[in-house]
């Protein structure tokens, strides 16, 4: 039999080759996003993300009850989509999260199915943050700070807001109670089924930029764990504004600015 010893030292060896080809897979993606220009795609998801946060609070003011967020939420994912075709497998793995989620989506909009609308958002949550990841790769990859990389930046740092809104909606729908607005429980509404969206998203990008007003509150220790999980985040995103500024300039930035 071998010695424990032996063991060890294989395992190590192991862990050195596959930790080396984690490595070279990633830096492979992330040339393969620069090479092919998919940086400079992510202006697509940008703007996508944009409209969403601006779109969903004055569509309810001048709309009144409609379901805006599914509509803008499909927007964001398809761009999320042909951001992700710069790479034959990725391309098949997102289209297929986001086939998935739009056909839950609608469904559950016309037929109104608890279930298929919960797997629709599991489906967008999966693609959203497989697109982050993606993008967040190619940015630590990257030995410079571009104009193309900062609007990355700034996609992967809206990206994060938006998934853990999507995390809060997903709780919200398993139970109603999780989250508090004042001292009313956040709820899918028969009147206004995108309500609760446009406040789990305000709570979000609250949480992620650390104000933290206090109006919406988690209860229970799944909830307010996700709280926490959603400030810790905000690193990721760093000094986007002085990272910006600079390389809008032409400076170079110290190294991994964008995360620091």
């Amino acid at each position: 039999m071998p010695s424990l010893s032996s063991w060890w030292t294989n395992t190590r060896r192991a862990l050195g080759h596959l930790s080396s080809g984690m490595g070279r897979l990633l830096a492979t993606l992330a040339n393969r996003d620069e090479s092919e220009g998919a940086l400079g795609r992510h202006s697509a998801i940008l703007v996508s993300l944009i409209v969403l946060l601006v779109a969903l609070p004055l569509g309810q003011a001048v709309s009144g009850a409609t379901m805006r967020f599914p509509l803008l939420l499909a927007l964001v994912l398809i761009s999320a989509v042909i951001v992700n075709s710069h790479q034959r497998w990725i391309f098949v793995v997102a289209s297929l999260f986001g086939i998935g989620s739009l056909a839950g989506i609608g469904y559950a909009e016309i037929f109104d199915s608890h279930s298929v609308r919960i797997a629709g958002e599991l489906l967008s949550l999966a693609l959203l943050g497989f697109t982050t990841l993606i993008m967040f790769n190619s940015l630590i990859q990257a030995d410079r700070v571009s104009r193309d990389a900062v609007v990355g930046g700034i996609c992967v740092y809206l990206l994060i807001g938006l998934c853990f809104a999507m995390i809060f909606i997903l709780m919200t729908d398993f139970n109603p109670g999780a989250l508090l607005d004042g001292d009313q429980p956040i709820a899918r509404s028969a009147s206004d089924s995108s309500a609760h969206a446009t406040t789990l998203l305000y709570f979000s990008f609250v949480t992620l930029t650390t104000l933290g007003y206090g109006d919406v509150m988690p209860q229970g220790d799944m909830a307010r764990m996700f709280a926490v999980a959603d400030i810790d985040r905000s690193a990721l995103a760093g000094d986007l504004p002085g990272a910006t500024r600079r390389a809008l300039c032409g400076q170079r930035p110290a190294p991994l600015e964008l995360i620091a």
